[in-house]
């Protein structure tokens, strides 16, 4: 009976987006929930004292995650994601529990004058409140505007049929796999919308975790490797959009009443709210087509480029509230679809280049930081350990039964034996896309905020997310060893390798942006993809070379010899260009 419930809710969930709701929703009048005003809290302001102590309370965070992150990246190769992870878990109620620790947990009071009334609130839980509310506003927001502005319709377009029916399954199935795992296997703590909220959040992949190990063993030249950059795009679209239609139906009441949404007037017709979400999609596209897309290059003209970062991020911002507040929408998907306008706008990634270090250095770290301080893995028992390792197997064998089935498929179409996909391409390709990151994270914090997951379905979301970041290297690293036994490197050229840098005056970093805007205006050119510690890379289409920065090292070449012999002397006649523009005095 349960597997027909679910099987009929599933079909329910996918399909009944036919019927949506109208209704904006409003605060119900009887809500049980009284304002406390404190009228003159503004006119006195900030104490030092309380200001400095938050100063190093977000210090103590920083420099726990990123220490974290960096130690376990040099002794056990971790992604830098899983480790600032699990820096916030040691900060956490885990082992360290910061916000307890006395000197930030002294109550902080607020004198409301005109009613005589004292009120008192613990500070390290304001601190706390504070970093959650600028990661769940800001970094979020910018996590999903960056994949927006990652998106680039004319790659999508190349990226392949393997690529896109990979990406397509490799959001699909996961939803149908691990929900059918949670709803079937681990009892009554894990309704219908519990057990489909897990499988959307591990619809998408995170593609800078891979790429990071494809680069470091040199195997971006694989078919597989390629195929996985246009899956990812696919996969995270998907994954996003789905996402904004599962938190439609539980704000319309089909899944079921949740704590969070009760005080939400639910929408009385599914049919209604999908013309609603339709409509704002459309408001979306157009607004960002003759708009978004339109300021920066008038900016540009009139000589406000500086302007540019700043508008990005008001439209970032403005469509992640939109989205939310009016066009019942999740508001990541606001936030991506104003990146994915911006891009069209700002081919030189004037935006990204002013935002991305600040968000990398400081709000990432943070984030992730307060992802591991909610969690407190001590709350685990054993029965929710072996639930968390069957979760991991099947979020691992999600991808790699999608990408098997793509190329099964693809082989059909493929006359020549020896360019049919083999085994090991397949598991590399699958391989490639097991890893979670930053996508899921979002979308499980979000989760646990609708109340739909308890704190300990949450704390093993966490926990999953974090050991697919550490799975999917090691499963590359398995699949390549097995490739070079082989000794026949698939689909594979030589490159010529070359570095220049570091300098002595000269940034290399600075050299690296110079080569892209020149590049960007005389070739086409893949988004810059940022990786951990500062990396970046993008690729010539259609000309066998990548570029990539690596701090404190240098730029490095890969590909066509005669090309990048040719880049290297162009971008030295246009610096001595510069050079000798500057007048003698």
């Amino acid at each position: 009976m349960k597997i027909s419930n679910f099987f009929y809710s599933l079909l329910l969930f996918f399909i009944s987006f036919s019927e949506l709701i109208f209704a904006k929703t409003k605060i119900s009048s009887d809500s049980a929930y009284k304002t406390i005003q404190i009228s003159n809290l503004s006119q006195n302001g900030i104490n030092s004292t309380f200001a400095a102590k938050f100063a190093l309370f977000i210090a103590i965070l920083l420099f726990a995650t990123i220490l974290t992150g960096k130690i376990l990246k040099l002794l056990l190769k971790l992604p830098t994601v899983a480790g600032q992870i699990i820096g916030g878990i040691l900060l956490g109620p885990s082992l360290i529990n910061l916000k307890n620790i006395k000197f930030f947990s002294n109550p902080l009071k607020f004198i409301d004058s005109s009613k005589h009334l004292i009120y008192q609130i613990t500070s390290s839980d304001l601190f706390f409140f504070f970093v959650l509310l600028i990661s769940s506003a800001i970094t979020v927001s910018y996590l999903l505007w960056l994949a927006g502005h990652e998106t680039d319709v004319a790659d999508m377009a190349k990226v392949g049929v393997e690529s896109t029916f990979a990406g397509i399954l490799g959001a699909i199935v996961p939803i149908i796999t691990i929900g059918a795992t949670a709803f079937f296997t681990f009892g009554n703590d894990y309704s219908f919308a519990t057990s489909i909220g897990l499988g959307v959040v591990f619809s998408a992949t995170s593609v800078s975790i891979p790429i990071a190990m494809l680069i470091s063993q040199n195997k971006m030249n694989l078919r597989s490797s390629k195929a996985t950059m246009g899956a990812a795009i696919v996969d995270d679209i998907l994954a996003i959009i789905i996402f904004s239609m599962f938190i439609v139906t539980l704000q319309s009441g089909l899944l079921g009443k949740f704590h969070c949404l009760q005080e939400l007037e639910h929408c009385s017709s599914i049919s209604n709210s999908l013309l609603y979400m339709l409509f704002s999609f459309i408001i979306m596209f157009f607004f960002g087509r003759y708009f978004i897309k339109i300021i920066p290059k008038w900016l540009k003209r009139f000589k406000l480029s500086h302007i540019i970062p700043a508008f990005a991020a008001l439209m970032m911002l403005s469509y992640f509230s939109l989205a939310e507040l009016f066009g019942g929408l999740a508001g990541i998907t606001g936030a991506y679809f104003a990146g994915f306008f911006h891009r069209m706008g700002d081919p030189r990634h004037k935006a990204v280049r002013a935002i991305s270090p600040f968000v990398n250095s400081i709000l990432l770290p943070i984030f992730l930081g307060s992802v591991g301080m909610q969690v407190d893995i001590s709350i685990l028992k054993l029965n929710d350990w072996i639930i968390t390792i069957i979760l991991l197997i099947v979020a691992i064998l999600s991808k790699l039964i999608g990408c098997h089935i793509t190329t099964f498929l693809s082989n059909f179409f493929i006359q020549e034996k020896n360019k049919k996909w083999s085994f090991l391409e397949s598991y590399l390709f699958g391989s490639s896309m097991v890893a979670r990151g930053e996508v899921g994270l979002v979308i499980a914090t979000i989760l646990n905020g609708t109340h739909l997951m308890t704190p300990n379905q949450y704390v093993i979301c966490v926990a999953v997310i974090v050991l697919t970041t550490i799975a999917s290297p090691i499963m590359l690293s398995i699949g390549f060893t097995e490739l070079d036994k082989k000794k026949q490197p698939i689909d594979s050229e030589k490159e010529f390798s070359v570095k220049i840098g570091p300098f002595n005056y000269l940034s290399s970093r600075h050299l690296f942006d110079v080569i892209t805007s020149i590049l960007e205006k005389e070739e086409k050119v893949t988004p810059i993809i940022e990786l951990s510690e500062g990396k970046k890379i993008f690729t010539v289409e259609g000309k066998n070379l990548k570029i990539m920065l690596i701090p404190d090292i240098g730029i490095v070449f890969k590909g066509d010899e005669i090309k990048i012999h040719d880049i290297l002397d162009h971008v030295k006649s246009v610096l001595i260009g510069d050079i000798e523009a500057i007048p003698e005095v």
